[in-house]
């Protein structure tokens, strides 16, 4: 790799100017974006944290308790608004831009390495667009690069500890790597296999130590800290529930009811075709351009000096794609935290290609960069499961957020998806709003639990939606906690989805509406104490007789 003297300076200001043109455009995007069905979720979890309640116990979720920290932060500083978490989300993604290029400069000698990847990794999260953002796994790929430049120069290898002009202390490289294995831990309190970086991190170190000093002991130093680092906020986060007396309550959730979801993903399906499957979609199902880069990087071949850190991040994209395969269900969000660290590897590959077209002829090489990159961004795109294209997409955006009157029908049609209706949403929970007293709580037989947020008004439930209660192998004892979460609370209102529909999750092809078939003591309560008084697209709104 040249030196940066030897560079094109004003190519090096363009392609800067152009990743930070791009970056405020999509960011902006992001801002915009509303909530999905899992976004409502969280958010309900995390109003239910800053109430003094707990997960699990009083607020049911199956998804790890790190992202309900998350959403109850974002609302105590940004309030109830759903541009909230996307604000958190964006600061999050600047930093983890920034941490990019130091940890690119640290390893491999280059800052604008990380920027450009950091510049990839933020166009792939804007395309996944509402539904598959401000997901754990969106936050766990922002710490993972926290993590990694937490550790210092240690996880480009040798060569990038020698550009050390002073070498770190034993007590400072004993907390590098606590607070790296800390960093790692809370990606695991995000989605578990997320720390499995950790170990990837504690292995390398081991084995460049052992190769250096051939001695095991040696080699078990920097995994100590790593590992205490790493169990730390696990050990803090079960002392928490201990203390608040939820404990139970969270193992319950997430040992017992989550592996039978996992298994779902799993039926009829082999090892080998799981594998493969996870891989292929990472590698060529989402955005062309991390793909491309990828390739590149492979193409050209990393240097002497990029290879530690080329294989380190490797090695973590390997833990995570594990992670994705063991979940079984390939969801676009699943992923999320994996292409922070895949746009560092691609950043390598445009950085090279750039190097070679620039010190060819300035002019002539980033003109040809610029025009190759639009192009390939037109590719392939991150964004499924919405009508239109990204493109079409932010265009549409625009107009909607810019209109005066700003345009609600546009802007709830783009948080609308399948069965989910923004618009009807907002109307159910303005319907509970006027017609519910505040003191008085509601009940959403569906998957909606947004309509609560919506309609400010207090679940009857610590379950928000009904999925525990449709599940095979959950359902009779769920529904009974629930009747008696009902018969303590006398909701004002229940409101039953129609066409709720998603077997990925349920196991069956059956709505909400439906399941009230075999679920005698909801339907009699129902029938007993509750009359229509309003429906909403695919919504009854029973109120009491």
């Amino acid at each position: 790799m040249s030196s940066p003297q030897s560079r094109p300076r004003l190519a090096d200001r363009l392609l800067l100017a152009a990743c930070l043109l791009a970056m405020a455009f999509l960011l902006l995007q992001i801002l915009s974006y509303g909530y999905g069905r899992d976004q409502g979720i969280y958010a309900m979890v995390g109003r239910a944290l800053l109430a003094g309640k707990m997960p699990y116990r009083d607020a049911w979720d199956f998804k790890p308790p790190g992202v309900f920290v998350i959403y109850a932060f974002a609302r105590a500083v940004f309030g109830s608004g759903q541009w909230g978490i996307r604000a958190l989300e964006c600061v999050g993604l600047v930093a983890m831009v920034a941490a990019m290029g130091e940890l690119t400069r640290r390893w491999w000698g280059e800052r604008m390495i990380g920027i450009l990847g950091g510049a990839v990794a933020v166009l792939v999260h804007a395309q996944l667009d509402f539904w598959h953002t401000a997901q754990p796994e969106s936050f766990g790929g922002m710490l993972t690069i926290f993590a990694l430049l937490a550790l210092g120069h240690e996880g480009g290898g040798p060569a990038a500890e020698a550009t050390l002009t002073v070498a770190p202390t034993a007590r400072e490289r004993w907390i590098r790597r606590f607070a790296c294995g800390a960093l790692f831990g809370i990606t695991g309190l995000l989605k578990p296999p997320l720390a499995g970086g950790g170990a990837v991190v504690a292995m390398a170190l081991a084995l460049e130590a052992y190769l250096r000093e051939r001695s095991i002991r040696a080699a078990a130093r920097p995994v100590l800290p790593i590992v205490l680092g790493g169990a730390a906020p696990l050990v803090l986060c079960a002392l928490w529930f201990a203390a608040r007396g939820a404990l139970h309550d969270l193992t319950s959730v997430l040992f017992v009811f989550t592996p039978h979801y996992t298994r779902l993903g799993w039926e009829g399906e082999t090892l080998g075709g799981m594998v493969y499957w996870g891989f292929t979609e990472w590698l060529t199902g989402y955005s062309s351009v991390p793909t491309v880069g990828v390739l590149l990087l492979l193409g050209l071949r990393p240097t002497k000096r990029e290879r530690s850190g080329v294989v380190v991040v490797a090695l973590i994209i390997a833990v995570h794609l594990a992670g994705v395969i063991m979940q079984g269900k390939f969801f676009p969000y699943h992923y999320g935290a994996t292409w922070p660290i895949t746009a560092l590897l691609a950043g390598l590959g445009f950085w090279r290609v750039w190097e070679k077209l620039t010190t060819w002829r300035e002019a002539a090489g980033a003109g040809l960069f610029f025009v190759g990159l639009t192009a390939l961004a037109f590719g392939r795109s991150a964004t499924k499961d919405v009508p239109h294209s990204y493109l079409d997409r932010c265009g549409e955006r625009l107009a909607a957020f810019t209109a005066s009157p700003r345009n609600q029908a546009e802007i709830d049609r783009l948080a609308s998806v399948a069965d989910v209706n923004a618009a009807a949403n907002r109307a159910v929970a303005a319907y509970l709003h006027y017609h519910v007293p505040p003191d008085r709580t509601v009940f959403v037989w569906g998957f909606e639990p947004v309509i609560y947020d919506l309609a400010d008004r207090a679940p009857s439930t610590r379950y928000l939606y009904d999925v525990p209660q449709r599940v095979a192998w959950a359902k009779a004892a769920e529904r009974a906690t629930l009747m008696r979460d009902l018969a303590a609370s006398h909701p004002a209102a229940v409101v039953v989805e129609k066409r709720d529909v998603f077997p990925m999750v349920t196991g069956d092809a059956i709505d909400s509406n439906d399941t009230l078939q075999d679920f005698d003591a909801l339907r009699e309560m129902l029938r007993e104490r509750y009359w229509v008084a309003e429906t909403i697209e695919d919504f009854d709104i029973y109120l009491e007789r």
